[in-house]
């Protein structure tokens, strides 16, 4: 018990103390700073989720006898002390991280019963036994595909591109247990801060018959969203208030599942690769954004996500990091870290299109993130001499601003301020439509 209530203090303590700008890791980490080793390069984070052993070289207690880890409900025992050392060195790079683990909610890995013959290692089978009850099946008892990368960009997803995985059924309630009791395992390790949940929808179902085919799906929105409610209640009940709970929700508001929730993870979508947001898209992040920061549950953990523009699609890690540092792509940057700086407390990134055939998520570190604003001294969604769309706040060492009013605009602060993108130390200053700027605060006039 003493150990659960200094985990909880200590969550509390990490999110008042830390600085802003807040970035934060989904999954997949930094691609152009090879001269820092992967876990530098991860405590430049404040707040992770992925697999335990990512995180802190901590796997699911599978073993050859028993290899499927959705139904391991405890972690690597032999594996405890590395992680702890892990743990230490991070906190000691970073003492504001916040680590959660993905539970595998709605798909997985599936594996055939011929395939699994012919991996080379036992422990590279599916997630669970490919004929358990567990994985959700169509209407002649085949399991679903779930999710896939379009390797062939021809635009949809199917056998002939790389298939991730298959549909789980959450609404058993056997596998609502199997997730509650891993959620406990990772609570009681004292090593995790809390755990994310993907494709969290209210609104609609998400067991699609195929994935590019969303015209009818398996389970009905009310089946799949009791189901959901009854997993945040279970682990709730079983675990109690202080254990984080992020949920994938994109840019949709979740209010029956809020009094459970810590935060969003906004995967902010957009349809084209090759394209950026439109104002609409922009203004629903905001909307979300807001009321993420008014409804759900303290601490609160909201994480904003936005997605590079892409022109070579099956581009390699050299393109990938240059692609992210164009002109373009440094602006959307700008504007969706402002974003998030005006609009929340919480935690923001800007990585590649989801659509691309590499691992989802990777990014660059922009030295735009290295600014050092100190906390929060003014409200959120404050509008700057009531300009509609251009966006203030300040913060104890500085001030940003965002701007998508329609047009350039001027800013005039009572001091000489230095933009971290501009570069240039004065009063005034012009912030391009669809844009944004830090401004720090100098020590003389």
């Amino acid at each position: 018990m003493l150990l659960l209530i200094l985990n909880a203090i200590a969550v509390y303590a990490k999110e008042m103390q830390r600085d802003y700008p807040s970035i934060f890791q989904a999954w997949n980490g930094i691609e152009n700073q090879s001269d820092e080793d992967e876990l530098h390069r991860l405590a430049r984070h404040d707040l992770a989720f992925a697999h335990p052993y990512a995180l802190l070289r901590i796997a699911w207690n599978i073993s050859e006898e028993q290899p499927y880890s959705g139904l391991a409900i405890g972690l690597n025992p032999n594996q405890l002390d590395t992680a702890r050392e892990r743990k230490q060195q991070l906190l000691s790079l970073n003492p504001h991280h916040l680590l959660l683990v993905e539970i595998r909610c709605r798909d997985a890995k599936y594996l055939s019963r011929e395939n699994e013959t012919q991996v080379e290692n036992w422990w590279e089978v599916g997630y669970f036994p490919p004929d358990s009850p567990y994985w959700l099946k169509d209407g002649n008892g085949k399991p679903v595909l779930g999710w896939g990368e379009d390797t062939n960009g021809d635009g949809k997803i199917d056998a002939n591109d790389t298939v991730l995985s298959y549909l789980i059924d959450f609404t058993n309630p056997e596998v609502q247990n199997l997730m509650v009791n891993q959620a406990i395992a990772l609570n009681d390790s004292g090593l995790f801060d809390g755990i994310m949940l993907d494709w969290w929808n209210e609104d609609g179902a998400t067991s699609s018959i195929g994935v590019d085919d969303w015209s009818d799906t398996i389970l009905t929105r009310e089946t799949e969203l009791k189901a959901r409610l009854s997993i945040l209640r279970k682990i709730r009940e079983r675990i109690g208030d202080d254990f984080l709970i992020l949920v994938n929700a994109n840019m949709r508001q979740i209010p029956k599942s809020a009094p459970h929730v810590n935060g969003l993870f906004m995967e902010c979508y957009k349809p084209e690769y090759d394209q950026g947001y439109n104002l609409d898209q922009i203004l629903l992040m905001e909307k979300t954004l807001l009321w993420a920061e008014q409804h759900l549950r303290e601490p609160k953990i909201n994480c904003l996500e936005g997605w590079r523009v892409v022109a070579d699609y099956t581009g390699d890690i050299n393109t990938r990091v240059a692609e992210r540092n164009s002109e373009e792509n440094l602006r959307w940057m700008r504007m969706i870290t402002t974003l998030s700086l005006t609009h929340s407390d919480g935690y923001v990134l800007f990585g590649d299109d989801n659509a691309i055939p590499a691992p989802d998520h990777l990014h660059n570190w922009y030295d735009f993130w290295d600014a050092d604003l100190g906390q929060t001294i003014q409200e959120k969604a404050t509008q700057y001499q009531g300009i509609e769309g251009l966006f203030v706040r300040a913060f104890e060492k500085g001030w940003v601003v965002y701007n998508r009013s329609g047009s350039e605009q001027t800013v005039t602060f009572e001091t000489l301020a230095i933009g971290i993108n501009g570069g240039k130390r004065q009063r005034h200053h012009e912030i391009p439509d669809f844009d944004g700027e830090i401004f720090l605060k100098t020590d003389t006039e």
